[in-house]
């Protein structure tokens, strides 16, 4: 069986894919899987191995890159084509796919339903991931996934594999992941837990981890490094297989961080942690808490952290 599919962004909505993928190909190991996705996420599908051809799509790179995009999809003949973006951009790739079998979702917009000769059951407003399983139904899966992503097993980073050896002997890890693709999507006091929770963690040390370089107050300690805008997706990758907890916003590293089946504290402000959270909810290695940007949180998630490195350690 080969299949295609369409999912080029974003991060976090990638993970859910693999997730879903990873569990297909589980069931049905002779299964050949090609991808599509934007070029600012390629490496986490190329590097993973999940996918035997990896389609670039350059989300800038105008009309031509796109033609020649759409050329190379064209090339090959699928049993399957799964869209599991459902938009206009991913309605258009899977149109020009050679298959007779193209699935996409019940919820798509902007007409992209028009590519598709079936669609899956929409389920309702549920887990981003608990959407994405009814593409398992169409292959004969079961729909029973665990959110974990072996394939991620396999991305290593050369720089931070010699940081880990050195600086960080013997030492564990928590990963701060303060950024979100949206900015209304952040809590606000990763720069006031931080010292926080410094004293609650003598043997551990902290990675802040993202793109931004923000300003920070002065926080010197041998327990933390900021490492923000010198890491690659892949060292991101490779430091969260690493860490003994990883607290983050809403984001694409929060997604990444379940599905590498590490301990996952996920601080929601504006979106629904039952929908966007670390999937599965309900995991006992999963924490949520929904917050109101308010700085008397910062005792509350110090707290909380605290108390999930302590149940670590048990």
């Amino acid at each position: 069986m080969h299949i295609l599919v369409v999912k080029p962004s974003s991060l976090g909505d990638i993970i859910h894919g693999m997730v879903i993928i990873s569990e297909l190909k589980r069931q049905l190991p002779e299964c050949v899987v090609d991808w599509v996705v934007s070029d600012q996420f390629a490496e986490i599908v190329i590097h993973s191995k999940i996918a035997r051809n990896v389609f670039i799509y350059e989300r800038n790179g105008g009309i031509f890159p796109f033609f020649r995009l759409i050329s190379e999809i064209h090339r090959e003949k699928y049993d399957y084509v799964f869209d599991m973006q459902g938009l206009a951009r991913s309605g258009i790739m899977t149109a020009v796919a050679k298959s007779s079998r193209k699935i996409g979702r019940q919820d798509a917009r902007e007409l992209s339903f028009l590519a598709y000769t079936q669609t899956v059951n929409y389920p309702g407003p549920v887990h981003a991931i608990d959407i994405l399983r009814e593409f398992l139904e169409v292959v004969g899966c079961s729909k029973t996934v665990s959110g974990i992503i072996p394939e991620l097993q396999n991305i290593s980073s050369s720089t931070f594999e010699s940081f880990l050896n050195t600086e960080l002997t013997s030492k564990s890890i928590i990963c701060l992941f303060p950024e979100s693709q949206r900015p209304e999507k952040e809590w606000h006091f990763f720069s006031a837990l931080i010292p926080k929770l410094l004293p609650y963690i003598p043997h551990t040390v902290i990675l802040l981890l993202g793109n931004r370089k923000d300003k920070l107050p002065e926080i010197s300690s041998p327990q933390f490094f900021d490492l923000r805008g010198i890491t690659s997706l892949m060292d991101i990758v490779f430091l969260i297989k690493n860490a003994k907890l990883v607290i983050a916003n809403d984001s694409g590293p929060l997604h990444i961080s379940a599905a590498l089946d590490r301990p996952t504290f996920g601080l929601f402000t504006t979106t629904d942690p039952q929908r966007f959270g670390p999937y599965p909810i309900k995991k006992t290695s999963h924490m949520i808490l929904q917050l109101n940007n308010t700085f008397d949180e910062v005792h509350i998630v110090t707290e909380v952290a605290y108390e999930m490195l302590t149940s670590i350690r048990q």
